[in-house]
């Protein structure tokens, strides 16, 4: 009987050290390079924690091209890279690496009095790597966003905004996630910004909250930074 206690409460154990933690912290970068022909080259990076601390979960690089339509539509596709660890145990240091495709499909309507309706659909092809807790496999998954935001002060924007998404996996198309976020951003100078977010991220396996920081900077082609 003892014996079998202690294995259950090692296991226990073990199942909470290794489960989502609470919060995470996410830090992120934006450059786009735009061309005068109303097409852009977008690139994005992060580094996400394990946790509250500076522990790497997951590192990742996003690019791909966009093209300008209108001041209401734009549309883009590229490639993704994720490398993230296999659990969120401290000491497992093995990381598995994900390759996406995407694309998306943006619109913005703007009101007045500084408010503007964002809605966004993007598709992911995802391709992840054998580790050793799983076999390589595939994945579709589809992700809609809607945001409301509202600029004032001239500098400032804040931003809610809520993106739900579902994934298609071994012919089941299930629910995987939805994010709602609250985000503050400062206009350092022209093409510029700073943002600071709060992410509320729920899965079927629990919620977690985000905070994150995340740098924007747009380059014209012609090299003026502003």
């Amino acid at each position: 009987m003892n014996k079998l206690l202690t294995i259950g409460l090692v296991a226990l154990s073990a199942r909470a050290y290794t489960q989502t933690p609470p919060a995470e912290l996410w830090v992120g970068a934006n450059v786009t390079v735009a061309f005068q022909n109303q097409w852009q080259w977008h690139n994005d990076a992060g580094y996400r924690t394990n946790g509250v601390n500076l522990i790497p979960h997951q590192y990742l690089y996003r690019t791909g091209i966009r093209k300008i339509f209108s001041t209401k539509w734009h549309a883009a596709a590229g490639a993704a890279f994720f490398s993230t660890r296999i659990s969120y145990n401290k000491a497992d240091h093995e990381f598995g690496n994900e390759y996406r495709a995407w694309q998306e499909v943006n619109h913005q309507y703007e009101w007045k009095n500084g408010f503007s309706l964002q809605n966004r659909f993007r598709a992911e092809e995802r391709f992840f790597e054998e580790v050793s807790t799983r076999d390589a496999y595939k994945a579709l998954r589809l992700r809609y966003r809607v945001g409301l935001t509202k600029r004032f002060a001239e500098k400032w924007t804040v931003q809610v905004a809520d993106e739900y998404m579902r994934q298609l996996q071994q012919k089941q198309f299930l629910y995987n996630q939805n994010r709602t976020l609250v985000s503050l951003g400062h206009d350092l100078k022209k093409h510029v910004q700073l943002q600071a977010v709060y992410i509320w991220q729920q899965r079927p396996t629990g919620s977690q909250h985000i905070l994150a920081l995340l740098f924007q900077k747009t380059i014209t082609a012609d090299g003026n930074k502003n």
